[in-house]
Order: structure tokens, then sequence, then C-alpha cells
């Protein structure tokens, strides 16, 4: 697992109050391969902008809904750390 899948764990972990340890149920566990933009987490809109307004506040990169990056990027902990690796000022 990379530095950014871990930060981003604990980030989304504790602003949307999801348990990374413990039995994995979809509404408990975070992990790299974990769709991180579906139902599987029982997210729903307002999660996402959560999301949106976590990495902006922890990684200085913003989701744009229109692009399609986003929504690929929104797969799972794996690639959505990968957008914010590729999207992070400076890079």
């Amino acid at each position: 697992m990379t530095p950014t899948e871990e930060s981003l764990i604990q980030v989304l972990s504790k602003g949307l109050k999801l348990q990374r340890t413990g039995p994995m149920t979809p509404q408990t566990a975070i992990t790299r391969n974990v769709p991180a933009g579906t139902d599987t987490l029982g997210l729903d809109s307002v999660d996402i902008l959560e999301i949106a307004v976590l990495l902006d506040k922890h990684f200085s990169v913003s989701l744009e809904e229109e692009e399609a990056q986003v929504h690929q990027a929104l797969t799972n902990i794996s690639t959505l750390a990968a957008y914010i690796e590729a999207k992070r000022p400076g890079k």
C-alpha cells in the first residue's frame, strides 16, 4: 500500500466516520480495493461531496464532477490515490 493510499484511507475513515479495522462489511471497512464512489460503502451523493471537501482540505486536490477522470478515480481507493498523486500541486 502506498503512503497516499494509507493517508487517504485514514482521512476518509475519520472524515466519513467509517472503520478500517474489524470485520469487513460494506458499511464498516475501507481497503485499497473497495470502491470509493459507489454503494459498496453505503455512500450517497452527500458523502461524495464530503469526499471532495476532504480531498481539497487534506491533499489540495479538487474534484470536478464534469471530469471523466473523476468518475474513473472513484473506482476504488487505489485509483483515487493515483488521481491525487497526479493532481497534487507541484506535480
